[in-house]
């Protein structure tokens, strides 16, 4: 026998789940294809390296120095992963995590009180990930620039839900 015929209460709870099923069907499947034309609109996107072009400036202060009075590896790499990420947002359109720093070189050291600059460019991208150079230049006085690191790293887009999502491709220069 069914209980639905003797219990109309339990008929208008059993039809009030299923239309509340229903919206929540429809708004998942809005979601969807929001979703969709956001990651096809991105990945049919063209841009440039100078798109994303980024640049950092920073005097050398006690807090970034080691105790030989060097710029220490760590503040720097700090300074590099902030850069190369702000780069690859600015490209990807969406927020970024960073995945590898894939080579690191230290070729000179800064010392107290000068002045880095951290300039960051997209190298190469995938569908879902971008590999990011920063090199970094001590800049003397007179303007003179003498590079001191690169450092190649890999960021993959991630969307709203923390899941990879498509980038804009990259214009390549003959």
């Amino acid at each position: 026998m069914d209980n639905t015929a003797e219990n109309p209460s339990r008929t208008s709870e059993k039809d009030s789940l299923q239309a509340s099923r229903q919206e929540l069907e429809l708004r998942l499947n809005d979601m969807l294809d929001e979703m969709t034309e956001n990651e096809n609109t991105r990945f049919n996107t063209v841009l440039s390296r100078k798109d994303s072009h980024t640049e950092h400036v920073e005097i050398v202060m006690y807090r970034h120095t080691n105790g030989s009075g060097r710029l220490f590896g760590g503040a720097l790499l700090q300074m590099i992963d902030t850069v190369g990420a702000i780069c690859a947002r600015r490209h990807a359109g969406a927020e970024v995590t960073t995945v590898a720093i894939d080579n690191l070189s230290f070729k000179a050291p800064a010392a107290l009180n000068s002045t880095i600059l951290l300039v960051a460019e997209v190298e190469q991208v995938g569908r879902t990930s971008l590999k990011v150079k920063v090199t970094t230049y001590v800049e003397q006085l007179n303007g003179r620039r003498d590079e001191i690191n690169i450092a190649y790293m890999t960021f993959v887009a991630m969307d709203r839900y923390n899941h990879p999502t498509p980038v804009p491709r990259l214009l390549e220069l003959q």
